[in-house]
C-alpha cells in the first residue's frame, strides 16, 4: 500500500458512458470530443476515459468521433476504453473503432441471468462467455487493456464473486471492476468484500460505486483502502439514477485525508464542470460539495467575522487550488466587518458604517433575500460618496423573465434542454416554468452581468429552435419573498 493505505493506479472517468445514462442527458459527438479532451488534461497520467458503447449504432458515432479527435490531437489512444457486452461481435466493433482498450460486462447472478436472458443462459454458460470475450479481446485482437465488469457485484455471494473473478483472471483480464450497481452497499461491508476479493486474486481491482444512498464517495474510499487500485468517477457524479462518485469530491478527499497523489489538475476542473453543465443541461446544485456556490459562501455574521480573520475557522478547502474565491452574503445576518473591509483605508465614521450595515440588514429582511453586490456598492457609494469600483467589481447585473410562445407540436422536453444548454453555455443557470395563459413558458434568469447579452441569447434560441413562435423579455426591477 502507499499513502494512507491507498495505492491508486487508475482514475477512470465514465462521464461519456455512465454519465450519459443520467436521465435526460444526451451528448452530441462534438460535445463528447470536447469533454474527452478536457478530461484528458484534468486526469493526468493516472486517468482513463470510458467513451461509450459502440455496439449500439446510435452511440458508435460518438466513440469514433472521440477516437478520431484524439488521433488528430496526438493524444494517447490507450486512455480511451469502449464498453461492451460479453459478445465477440461487440468486442470486434470496439476494435474497429480503434478504442485503446475494451471493457466487457456481465452480471453473473442468477437474478440477472433470469431477468435479462429468460433463463436461457446458465451460470456456467455465463462464465464461458466472460472468458471467451476476454480471450478474444486480449489474444486475438491484441487489446493491451481489457477489463471485466462484474455487474451487480454487491448482490453476488462472495464465493461466486471470487470464482467469476478468477475465471476473468485466467482468461487474461487486466482489471476486474466491482460495481455497487444498485448503490446498496455500506462502507464497512463493501471494504470487507474488496479485501476478501483482492486477497484471493492477483489481478487489479477497480471500484464503481453508485450513489443511491449517498454513499458513493465513502464506499469508493473504503474500496481503495481495502485493496482496490482503481476507482471510477464522473463529472458532477452524474449517471444512472443518482449517479456515482463525483470526480472533484473524491480526488480532493483522497489528497486531503489520505495524502494520495491523484495527478488531477484541479485548476481545470471548474471549466470542465461548467462545460458538462452546458452540454448535459444539468445544473450543479448550489449546496454540492466543493463546486457548489454555497460551499464557499459564508452567510452567518459570526462565521464571516471569524473567516475574515482566519479562514480555517470554517473552511477546510483551498479554493485557490481550483482558481476560485470564497464569497460572503450581504444580508440580514452579515457582520459589520464586511463593510469595514470594503471601506478600509477611507476615513468613514464608525456611526456611518453601522448605519450602512443596519440598512443592508433592513433591506434584506424586508425583501426576504440577500443584497446583490451591485446593490451594496450603490448603497455605500450613496452614503459615503466613495467609489468602490476596485473593491466590488460588478457589471450591470440584472434579473430577467423571458416569455416564450411555441407551436402546439413542439417537443417540449427537447426544447427545455436546448434552452438550458444555451443559457449555461453563457454561464447562466435558469429555471424554466410551463405556464397557462397567452405564453407557454417563462424563463427565470438571474445575475446577468450584461443585459445586452439577453437579446443575443434569445436570438440564438429562436434561430436554433424553430418551434418557438415568439419571445418577450422583461427586466426584473426588484424581488420580494
Amino acid at each position: 500500500m502507499a499513502e494512507g493505505g491507498i495505492l491508486l493506479n487508475r482514475i477512470l472517468d465514465t462521464t461519456l458512458r455512465e454519465g450519459e445514462q443520467a436521465p435526460s442527458v444526451y451528448f452530441r459527438p462534438a460535445e463528447k470530443c470536447t469533454i474527452a479532451e478536457m478530461l484528458y488534461h484534468v486526469l493526468g497520467e493516472k486517468g482513463l476515459i470510458e467513451v461509450g458503447q459502440p455496439y449500439s449504432p446510435k452511440y458508435r458515432e460518438g466513440v469514433e468521433a472521440v477516437v478520431k479527435h484524439f488521433k488528430e490531437k496526438g493524444y494517447k489512444l490507450g486512455k480511451l476504453l469502449a464498453h461492451c457486452r460479453t459478445l465477440k461481435e461487440d468486442v470486434e466493433i470496439a476494435h474497429q473503432c480503434e478504442a485503446g482498450g475494451v471493457v466487457v460486462f456481465m452480471a453473473p447472478s442468477d437474478r440477472h441471468l433470469q431477468a435479462k436472458f429468460g433463463g436461457k443462459i446458465s451460470y456456467e454458460k455465463a462464465l464461458q462467455m466472460i472468458a471467451e470475450s476476454i480471450e478474444f479481446a486480449k489474444r486475438d485482437l491484441g487489446f493491451k487493456m481489457v477489463q471485466y465488469t462484474l455487474e451487480d457485484a454487491t448482490s453476488v455471494p462472495l464465493d461466486r464473486l471470487i470464482e467469476v473473478s478468477r475465471v476473468a483472471e485466467e482468461a487474461g483480464v487486466d482489471v476486474v471492476r466491482i460495481p455497487d450497481t444498485k448503490g446498496q452497499a455500506e462502507p464497512e461491508g463493501f471494504g470487507q468484500t474488496i479485501r476478501a476479493l483482492t486477497s484471493s486474486i492477483k489481478v487489479a481491482v477497480d471500484v464503481h460505486c453508485h450513489n443511491d444512498r449517498g454513499l458513493a464517495i465513502a464506499n469508493s474510499i473504503s474500496g481503495l483502502r481495502n485493496g482496490a487500485t482503481g476507482v471510477h468517477v464522473t463529472v458532477m457524479g452524474i449517471g444512472e439514477r443518482c449517479g456515482i462518485a463525483d470526480l472533484a469530491t473524491l480526488a480532493d478527499n483522497l489528497e486531503t485525508f489520505y495524502g494520495v497523489k491523484t495527478g488531477v489538475n484541479f485548476k481545470l476542473i471548474p471549466k470542465l464542470y461548467s462545460y458538462v453543465e452546458a452540454a448535459s443541461g444539468l445544473v450543479i446544485p448550489p449546496n454540492f460539495p466543493i463546486l457548489g456556490k454555497f460551499a464557499r459562501t459564508h452567510k452567518a455574521g459570526i462565521h464571516q467575522k471569524a473567516v475574515l480573520k482566519d479562514p480555517s475557522t470554517y473552511e477546510t478547502i483551498d479554493w485557490s487550488k481550483y482558481g476560485l474565491e470564497r464569497e460572503f452574503e450581504f444580508g440580514a445576518m452579515q457582520t459589520g466587518d464586511l463593510v469595514d473591509l470594503l471601506l478600509q483605508g477611507f476615513n468613514v465614521p464608525e456611526e456611518l458604517k453601522k448605519a450602512i450595515v443596519e440598512e443592508i440588514r433592513e433591506i434584506s429582511v424586508s425583501k426576504g433575500r440577500p443584497l446583490k453586490r451591485a446593490e451594496v456598492r450603490r448603497l455605500i457609494e450613496e452614503k459615503t460618496g466613495i467609489n468602490l469600483e476596485d473593491r466590488i467589481a460588478v457589471g450591470g447585473e440584472v434579473d430577467a423573465l423571458i416569455f416564450l410562445k411555441v407551436k402546439p407540436s413542439c417537443d417540449e422536453l427537447t426544447l427545455i434542454k436546448n434552452i438550458r444548454q444555451k443559457f449555461l453555455s453563457y454561464g447562466y443557470p435558469v429555471i424554466i416554468r410551463d405556464i397557462a395563459g397567452g405564453w407557454d413558458f417563462v424563463i427565470d434568469v438571474r445575475g446577468v452581468r450584461d443585459p445586452a447579452i439577453l437579446d443575443k441569447i434569445t436570438g440564438e434560441i429562436r434561430r436554433e429552435n424553430r418551434e418557438i413562435l415568439e419571445t418577450s423579455t422583461s427586466i426584473v426591477f426588484d424581488e420580494y419573498k
